[in-house]
């Protein structure tokens, strides 16, 4: 009996240690993987919710049943010159702050909520820039002002403060200029629609910035840059209300909205170095509706 009780013993005890070393760890990291993963790609930092899996939206219900007719005569306009400003939908047509704000809060965490406000502050302060441009050159709005999120932070970063650059846009280096072993300003050559250089560490400590008068300088920079051929095969590839296949799969799907291939896109052509920008990119848009005012310039009258 002593036998057999300190065998069944040490058997039961083996079996808790089990269940409490290897199975409900395994259990936790299952229950809790989306959270977990996000917090090592670095998504949880933002204020942001997570229904990707199952819920990607293109927002084209909201257009009616002249919106193939409007889409079709937006993309077939041709580009009109940085000096015209285009006329876009009313404010709200689409995107109404006091609805999407009322659902944020029911749906971030309190500690994102603060943020979130910031986010919001953000759309409202810079989504003009971004429609005119839309208007101007083909280039989603919700690409626009999703990345001028990420990238400053909501308006936050030293770079948009001091440089009003909400993109993230480097200085061109000249050929040759770590010849010397020395580095300094004048080894560097910014855009026309700049004004100068600053310095701040991003890939390399020395990495420089440009910086621009103003903010509607950045967001006219950005899409200078979108538009050239390293960036500019996704205008007419993806547009506005259309479903895409794209080959590298974003949130387990590969037939995605057009932004998320926009997202997706962007990343594979380099526009930035972080592993999971597209998925980012994708999550602000969705979390802020921002599909939603990709219609307003659409939808917008001449």
């Amino acid at each position: 009996m002593n036998e057999q009780g300190g065998c069944l013993y040490a058997f039961g005890k083996g079996s808790f240690i089990a269940l409490a070393v290897v199975v409900l760890p395994g259990l936790l990291v299952y229950w809790y993987y989306d959270d977990l993963k996000a917090r090592i790609d670095g998504i949880s930092d933002l204020p942001v919710f997570h229904e990707m899996k199952h819920d990607f939206r293109t927002g084209a219900e909201l257009a009616g049943a002249t919106f193939k007719r409007e889409l079709q005569q937006f993309y077939a306009d041709t580009l009109l010159p940085a000096t015209q400003t285009p006329v876009t939908a009313p404010k709200g047509t689409f995107w109404h702050r006091p609805m999407l704000e009322e659902e944020l809060n029911l749906k971030l965490s309190r500690r994102n909520r603060s943020s979130a406000h910031a986010y919001l502050d953000y759309i409202e302060q810079h989504r003009d820039m971004a429609l005119v441009e839309m208007k101007r050159t083909k280039i989603p709005a919700s690409i626009t002002l999703a990345q001028g999120l990420l990238e400053t932070n909501a308006g936050r970063s030293v770079l948009a403060t001091r440089g009003n650059n909400h993109f993230g846009i480097k200085c061109r280096a000249r050929s040759g200029f770590r010849r010397d072993g020395r580095i300094n300003d004048a080894d560097f050559n910014f855009h026309s629609l700049a004004v100068d250089c600053m310095q701040m560490a991003d890939d390399y400590s020395w990495d420089r910035f440009e910086v621009y008068q103003t903010a509607q300088d950045s967001y006219r920079r950005h899409s200078q840059l979108l538009q050239d051929r390293r960036y500019g095969w996704m205008l007419h590839r993806y547009e506005v209300g259309g479903v895409y296949h794209i080959d590298k799969a974003i949130y387990g799907q590969t037939e995605v909205p057009y932004y998320a291939a926009w997202s997706v896109g962007l990343k594979q052509s380099g526009y930035a170095t972080a592993r999971t920008y597209a998925e980012k990119l994708t999550l602000i848009i969705e979390t802020y509706q921002l599909w939603r005012i990709d219609y307003e310039a659409v939808v917008s009258g001449e």
